[in-house]
């Protein structure tokens, strides 16, 4: 994934899609990886003070040279994607989405275009698995379509433990 997201100042986070910002960025992430390409590279948010033809250009570029086999989009609307999927095929969207945001157009949009959905904290940074409930705010997520793919995260042990279980009960929770 290319970070296209800067920090300029203690809890600042701001868009960096500068061309070269994200060459460098897929470059150093394939030498830290040890591999030759990005199977999948989101751009995680659309930088409004550069041309979103000249990020997508870059990434096209990058795609051209086999140094990315797929092109995803973070923190889209419909506007903005419908924009870059006229240049390139957008190959997943990663959005905020779980229990407490429930709405997101781009959930539809990807249905229809037969492009995976993957939700950006799925369990809302462990507030919506709050009382053990990682089942239901997870199961709620794969009842929207076989296109939605949520891929919590965390780094405790049983949290994971309750993730596991949580997809594996019965295939779907």
């Amino acid at each position: 994934m290319a970070p296209t997201m800067v920090r300029p100042a203690p809890d600042v986070w701001a868009p960096h899609g500068h061309p070269m910002y994200l060459r460098s960025c897929v470059e150093l992430s394939l030498r830290r990886l040890g591999v030759e390409r990005l199977e999948l590279c989101y751009l995680h948010r659309i930088d409004m003070e550069v041309p979103v033809a000249d990020q997508i250009g870059m990434l096209q570029a990058l795609q051209d040279e086999g140094k990315i086999g797929h092109i995803g989009l973070s923190k889209v609307g419909p506007e903005e994607f419908r924009s870059v999927a006229k240049e390139v095929t957008v190959a997943a969207v990663q959005n905020v989405l779980n229990v407490h945001d429930r709405y997101d157009p781009m959930v539809e949009i990807c249905r229809d275009e037969g492009i995976p959905y993957v939700p950006y904290r799925p369990l809302d940074a462990g507030s919506a698995a709050l009382g053990g409930n990682v089942s239901a705010a997870l199961s709620w997520l794969l009842e929207l379509g076989p296109h939605v793919a949520p891929i919590p995260g965390t780094s405790n042990p049983q949290h994971l433990a309750d993730i596991v279980n949580a997809v594996t009960d019965g295939g779907r929770a």
